[in-house]
């Protein structure tokens, strides 16, 4: 199915994010020994504009089964941008060529000790999305839609060095029998463009 860049949600999507080229230094390790990560949040065309989304092994070191975005360890050279298209190319099979990049999200500090860049993009229709078997298990599409619709957003509480933050997590397809539950960094991501997203309304 082919798209325009012109379509409307794209264009509001791209109006809340900042430019996809670093101008500062806010990618940057913010502690001692932080390590730096990025990620790419994929948007791809089909009846719907759709999020696509990895479930990681169960045979990972860490964080298995989670649902995640393409993305990982920043290698030493490679700016955040090469990092989360590598990583794209390398979990998910799709060529930097096939990613029209719109923008990022701020860079944040995870709980673990990673410095995280997201990036966003439009998989070209024409794309081959074929799974690194070792580093995913399932590859999900979920609609754009449902991560803006505030009736999917499950608030939960969180205690982080002596600190309460709240965060949300999106259970698909239903919050009482969901298929996956997207939680964490990745649900935060989401979250956050929802709320740039609620303020243009």
């Amino acid at each position: 199915m082919m798209f325009s860049l012109d379509d409307p949600l794209i264009t509001n999507i791209s109006a809340v994010l900042q430019p996809v080229d670093m101008c500062d230094d806010s990618h940057l390790a913010k502690r001692e020994g932080q390590r730096l990560a990025s990620v790419l949040m994929p948007l791809v065309k089909r009846d719907e504009w759709c999020v696509l989304l990895t479930r990681r092994p169960m045979h990972m070191p860490t964080h298995p089964g989670q649902i995640s975005f393409p993305g990982g360890r920043t290698e030493t050279g490679e700016t955040p941008c090469q990092g989360a298209l590598r990583e794209t190319h390398e979990e998910i099979g799709v060529a930097a060529k096939n990613v029209h990049l719109l923008g990022r999200l701020p860079s944040f500090n995870a709980v673990s000790d990673f410095r995280i860049t997201p990036f966003v993009g439009v998989l070209s229709p024409n794309a081959k999305i074929i799974a690194c078997t070792s580093e995913v298990e399932e590859i999900i599409e979920i609609p754009f839609s449902y991560f803006m619709n505030v009736d999917n957003h499950v608030e939960r509480k969180v205690e982080f060095e002596g600190v309460e933050h709240t965060l949300y997590d999106m259970p698909w397809p239903q919050k009482e029998n969901p298929s996956w539950n997207i939680w964490g960094m990745t649900a935060m991501m989401m979250y956050r463009i929802y709320q740039k997203m609620d303020k243009q309304i």
